[in-house]
C-alpha cells in the first residue's frame, strides 16, 4: 500500500525529531534530488538561539523524499530537484519545492 503525502511528511518530521538530541526550536532539511541519489544539508536552531547546528537524517528520510518526488512529479508535472522542509518544535512545518536548472545542467555534464 502506497503512503499518502501527509504520511510521508510525518515520516520526514519524525526523522528530524529522532536525529536531534536535546532541546531545539526549529530544523531545516535541504534535499537535492538527482534522480539516482539525493543529498541532504540539515541544520537546526537550539533552544536559546544557537544556530546552524548540523545533524544527519537516516535512510528512511531519503526514501520519504523520494516517494514524495514520485507522487508530486507523476506525469511530468511539477518538476523539482530541490526541496526545503522546515519543522518547528510545535510540529508546524512547511515544505517548498524548486527546480534548479543549473543543478540539472551539472548532472547532465557529469554523466
Amino acid at each position: 500500500m502506497e503512503k499518502t503525502v501527509d504520511e510521508l511528511y510525518h515520516e520526514i518530521a519524525q526523522g528530524i525529531v529522532d536525529a536531534i538530541d536535546g532541546e531545539w526550536q526549529s530544523a531545516e532539511v535541504n534535499f537535492e534530488y538527482t534522480g539516482d541519489s539525493g543529498e541532504f544539508d540539515c541544520v537546526y536552531v537550539k533552544e536559546g538561539g544557537e544556530q546552524n547546528l548540523d545533524f544527519d537524517v537516516e535512510f528512511p528520510t531519503y526514501k520519504a523524499f523520494k516517494a514524495i518526488h514520485e507522487i508530486t512529479t507523476e506525469g511530468g508535472s511539477n518538476p523539482w530537484n530541490r526541496a526545503k522542509f522546515v519543522l518547528e518544535r510545535s510540529g508546524k512545518f512547511s515544505i517548498d519545492f524548486e527546480w534548479d536548472q543549473q543543478l540539472e545542467d551539472e548532472i547532465k555534464a557529469n554523466s
